[in-house]
């Protein structure tokens, strides 16, 4: 079950049913108490599966990429994914994750200003693969919006961005100025434990 919103961060959200339903008292009361959307008849396979009462989006939908090229998985097209994030004074923090024939190779670059060297971690296909599920089940990135910024002015601060290099020489960029997307704790949870690798300067 979806949590919130990766539009609006909302927890009004609710499963969408489409088709064309048998209403009863126990649907009448889950539309009434938001717990359930009707979605309509036609149905596809790439339909979003929620839909968010508090900005009026359909969210959810399959990690899927319509192109010329056909349809695509994202988790089977991503070869490097790319995370800072930083401010002015206190250097930036990045991990870079390449995709390897068996699994995939994370680098920690190093952060003098903090006083940390760098590290490397190998990852399992196994590994990789709960990564892809993570960042496209789990964080929906693929709806996230592609700039993060605050209503007022905001000198310095916290600086961040998230890279996703696809097959083809295709790029997904996500990046923030002072603001986050609703899954940003969800997202930094995911590369903490690569930073947590580099060791303290002597």
């Amino acid at each position: 079950m979806m949590k919130k919103c990766p539009k609006c961060g909302s927890s009004r959200v609710a499963m969408i049913l489409r088709g064309m339903p048998a209403f009863d008292e126990e649907m009448e009361r889950q539309l009434k108490n938001e717990e359930l959307y009707l979605g309509g008849c036609c149905v596809s396979d790439c339909d979003p599966e929620y839909h968010c009462f508090a900005c009026g989006k359909d969210v959810g939908s399959p990690p899927i990429l319509i192109s010329k090229r056909g349809t695509e998985d994202y988790r089977d097209i991503v070869t490097e994914v790319r995370f800072y994030d930083g401010g002015f004074f206190d250097g930036p923090d990045e991990v870079i994750i390449k995709k390897t024939a068996d699994g995939a190779i994370a680098d920690v670059r190093p952060n003098l200003v903090k006083g940390y060297n760098g590290a490397q971690k190998n990852l399992s296909e196994k590994e990789w693969k709960n990564l892809m599920n993570r960042l496209y089940c789990k964080l929906y990135v693929h709806e996230w919006n592609k700039h993060y910024r605050p209503d007022g002015i905001v000198l310095d601060g916290e600086q961040w961005e998230l890279k996703i290099s696809l097959t083809g020489r295709r790029v997904r960029c996500y990046e923030g100025d002072n603001a986050f997307p609703p899954y940003w704790k969800e997202l930094m949870q995911i590369f903490q434990p690569f930073l947590n690798e580099r060791q303290k300067l002597v």
